[in-house]
């Protein structure tokens, strides 16, 4: 039988053969957008969102490959490859490079695709650097887990992306995620059981069924806001919006929080065409007349999941009206990227 781990000379690591890290999808409602570098960078009191993980989560299971030459990497898609060039998924490709290892089997397993507004793609990058230093047998802090899951997706790859959902993957729960000028992180956890419970009851998550890229809606947001004019001050509207957010969920005041949400989506399709169509907006529009107080498309948008906020002794004709539609079942996570098995 083959010994389960193996010595490495260069940094005198004992590696292990197997093991598997567990990372949260998220859910934001107010201030996203602000985390894009072109706006809290310039916008003297920085960027927020406020964002929740959910019990949905992306597996990596990695093991040793008994192939030393190659690696084997299975995702929505399988690749053998003896070259890290040769690799066509530039997430693992990156990663890979970063933690100057080869000769693995990478297993990636998602309770939900990809595509659908929940953040998958940042909770499978920074699942996969947990993964890679387990592996390696080194601990990593939260901070440092987050900030390297950005300077891959961001940095290296150069992805218009912004730096939310990496921190709300990293350390899950409710949180308000504050991005500084000057390239500083602030998590400021919300812990109010009865806030955070009267937040779950009265939220709807329905799939809209809509699939489709939306780089290009993540690449025109990003020049608009270059622009500054209005775009700027939608993005710094909803940044501020935070706050009221945070303030009247913790008065459990859920038509304020419907209201905020309301405001912040129509501030929201302005920031980009594709944002919203024709199906979102009548989808929408319905269930507001069916009793919902605000909503929004959750991610970049143009598709996936709508988020609703509407109280619970109106939720059944909103379920009854869209019975045709997948409506999302989910809990709150609390505990963010978790290392579960090594062996």
């Amino acid at each position: 039988m083959v010994s389960n781990k193996f010595n490495i000379k260069k940094n005198k690591l004992i590696m292990k053969n197997f093991v598997v890290t567990m990372t949260p999808m998220r859910i934001s409602f107010i201030g996203g957008g602000s985390d894009l570098k072109d706006f809290y960078r310039v916008n003297n009191s920085g960027g927020a969102v406020i964002s929740t993980t959910i019990n949905k989560y992306v597996y990596i299971i990695l093991n040793k490959y008994h192939d030393k030459s190659h690696c084997l990497l299975k995702y929505s898609k399988s690749e053998l490859v003896k070259n890290i060039n040769e690799i066509r998924h530039p997430l693992i490709s990156a990663c890979l490079k970063k933690a100057d290892l080869w000769g693995l089997d990478i297993n990636s397993v998602a309770d939900i695709p990809a595509g659908t507004g929940l953040g998958s793609s940042s909770s499978f990058t920074v699942g996969l650097i947990n993964a890679l230093q387990y592996y390696k047998n080194k601990p990593i802090s939260k901070k440092t887990l987050a900030n390297k899951a950005c300077e891959i997706e961001i940095d290296v790859l150069k992805f218009p992306v912004g730096k939310q959902d990496q921190f709300a993957a990293t350390y899950g729960g409710l949180n308000i995620i504050k991005f500084k000028p000057k390239e500083n992180t602030s998590i400021e956890k919300i812990t109010n059981e009865k806030a955070i419970n009267d937040l779950k009851e009265n939220l709807i998550i329905i799939n809209t069924g809509i699939k489709n890229n939306n780089k290009i809606i993540l690449q025109e947001q990003q020049k608009n806001i270059r622009k500054r004019k209005e775009f700027f001050e939608h993005l710094r509207f909803m940044k501020n919006s935070v706050f009221d957010f945070k303030s009247a969920l913790l008065k459990s005041d859920i038509n304020i929080c419907g209201e905020i949400l309301h405001e912040n989506w129509i501030k929201k399709m302005e920031l980009a065409k594709g944002i919203t169509n024709k199906k979102i907006n009548k989808i929408y529009e319905e269930a507001l007349y069916c009793g919902a107080l605000g909503g929004k498309i959750l991610g970049a948008g143009g598709r996936g999941y709508l988020m609703l906020i509407c109280p619970k002794k109106e939720q059944k004709k909103i379920l009854k009206r869209f019975n045709k539609l997948e409506f999302l079942n989910f809990e709150f996570d609390k505990f963010g990227s978790r290392r579960l098995i090594r062996v």
